[in-house]
């Protein structure tokens, strides 16, 4: 059973795709976030232990992200909040230097969530 807040995050790089997240969120307001990335074509929708790790995160009251990257999957489709226009991303067009960026716009977004 799964009691503490979750929400689904929309994190967008600096090229401005957008990634999707999950966030666990403690019962009080937390000041730490741990962020876990997913590998190269990560199983993130469908990997059931993150819940395991969120439930026991937010209980010691520690905010958790479960992150996808632009690796995750064979092909995902997102928008491009520069240009409007739909891409796919994934593993199927290892970008592996796009990932220093994924990981960027999670440590932003942990920023300017106030961790």
């Amino acid at each position: 059973m799964h009691l503490k807040k979750m929400k689904d995050l929309k994190v967008e790089t600096k090229r401005g795709v957008l990634l999707d997240g999950t966030l666990f969120e403690a019962e009080q307001k937390a000041d730490t976030v741990l962020i876990i990335i997913t590998g190269i074509h990560g199983n993130f929708y469908s990997n059931p232990f993150y819940y395991n790790i969120g439930d026991t995160l937010t209980a010691a009251g520690i905010d958790f992200v479960y992150a996808q990257t632009n690796d995750a999957f064979g092909a995902i489709r997102t928008k491009n909040t520069h240009t409007g226009k739909e891409e796919i991303i994934g593993s199927w067009n290892e970008r592996f230097a796009m990932t220093d960026e994924d990981v960027c716009a999670y440590l932003d977004y942990a920023e300017h969530a106030g961790y």
